[in-house]
């Protein structure tokens, strides 16, 4: 029994400890959400006020075209934070109203002692305390007496503190409550606000495709930048490579945690991989033929046709490494699976995970869209091993 009530107070830090924790994850969160929101935004500003440049310059369509591509890209980013933001925000409030709550009963419960002690100090008094020292039969019985009796009102004064305490936390989660109230919904106004001018903004950009469509010249240009966009993805699956090599090193060497999550081995998953969105392969890997332009061109890839707004999953157990724009591919994310196998997911609409985010298997990461698309919404989907592009039809079942 007493080593129960020994450990009461142990569990009771430890619950608290838990609390702080959890609260200061989601803080983080929201933190990290905020500042990659307002990268977006500035960057959507500065592209906004080049487009602007453009047209007063009379710069060609395609110039215009590739700066809205790119506005739109960003845009989708903005939105899918702001989704996050509302999420993070939710979940803070309900951390909060659950902490509100029990601080309310702790808050109760030292109230009734205290009222206890309260009631027993009027009935007795202080002359129940000084008959407690005059009927010492020694001066060292007293002196006991006296310290209990010391004791005693610290003890009082502790609670008296604890109350005060109590009813300060309280006051601050109910400001924090309001506070994230406010913010939620100024959160889902700036959503509605991207979301118009997203509209606006791929209505111009249809538009402008549309006087654009016939011209064989600009189709040739955009698979002529679509495969410089190619190497350049794969110098960045590249030079990932090279830092996950790096860590295990620096690992072997001093012993220090890495950075690179060690996760199952992606190569067991061979033909066993779910698909990571619905729909059907438009474009197939290797050396494929492109009916606008009458040619041969190389996907380092697959293409699946899917309506806007499907989600995209992730195939596997990974850590987002990065999250981009590139012309050519619109919104796309790179996953590291671990020993040396990526897979990326382009053509991305809203983006709910973050760069560093562990991610699971069928975890919903983005949602489908036609960023850097000139043939409606779809996904673009790789498969790395080391720096080396595979066929991706070899891994989904």
């Amino acid at each position: 029994m007493r080593f129960k009530t020994a450990l009461l107070p142990v569990l009771s830090v430890l619950i608290s400890l838990g609390t702080l924790n959890a609260q200061g994850t989601i803080d983080h969160s929201i933190n990290r959400n905020r500042t990659r929101l307002e990268k977006i935004r500035r960057e959507i500003e500065t592209l906004k006020s080049k487009l602007r440049q453009s047209r007063q310059k009379a710069h060609g369509l395609q110039e215009q075209l590739a700066l809205m591509d790119e506005e739109l890209a960003l845009i989708e980013q903005a939105k899918g934070l702001l989704l996050n933001q509302q999420k993070l925000l939710e979940r803070r409030s309900r951390h909060n109203r659950q902490a509100l709550i029990d601080t309310r009963k702790k808050l109760k419960r030292l109230r009734e002692m205290y009222a206890q002690r309260a009631r027993y100090m009027y009935k007795y008094g202080r002359v129940r305390e000084l008959d407690m020292l005059l009927s010492s039969e020694s001066f060292n019985q007293a002196l006991v007496r006296l310290r209990y009796l010391n004791r005693l009102a610290e003890y009082d004064e502790k609670m008296i503190r604890g109350i005060v305490r109590k009813e300060a936390q309280i006051e601050r989660l109910q400001k924090q409550l309001n506070a994230d109230l406010v913010a939620k919904r100024e959160s889902v106004r700036q959503k509605q606000q991207q979301e118009a001018r997203y509209k606006t903004r791929r209505d111009e950009r249809n538009r402008l495709l549309a006087q654009l469509e016939k011209d064989a010249r600009y189709y040739n240009r955009q698979i002529g930048l679509k495969e410089k966009e190619r190497q350049k993805l794969l110098g960045l699956i590249s030079r990932l490579e090279e830092e996950r090599k790096a860590s295990q090193n620096n690992k072997r060497e001093t012993e220090e945690r890495p950075v690179v999550i060690d996760f199952d081995d992606f190569r067991k998953g061979r033909g066993k991989l779910p698909w990571p969105v619905k729909g059907r392969i438009v474009s197939a890997y290797g050396r494929d033929y492109d009916p606008k332009t009458k040619t041969y061109v190389t996907n380092s890839g697959i293409e699946i046709s899917s309506p806007i707004g499907t989600p995209v999953k992730s195939v596997f157990r990974g850590v987002v490494r990065l999250i981009t724009y590139m012309s050519g591919y619109g919104n796309t994310i790179i996953i590291d699976h671990g020993h040396g196998y990526y897979t990326v997911y382009s053509h991305l609409g809203e983006i709910y995970v973050q760069k560093d985010d562990v991610v699971e298997s069928n975890q919903i990461i983005a949602l489908i869209g036609d960023s850097g698309s000139l043939a409606g919404s779809k996904l673009h989907f790789e498969v790395y091993t080391g720096q080396k592009t595979d066929n991706p039809r070899r891994w989904l079942r």
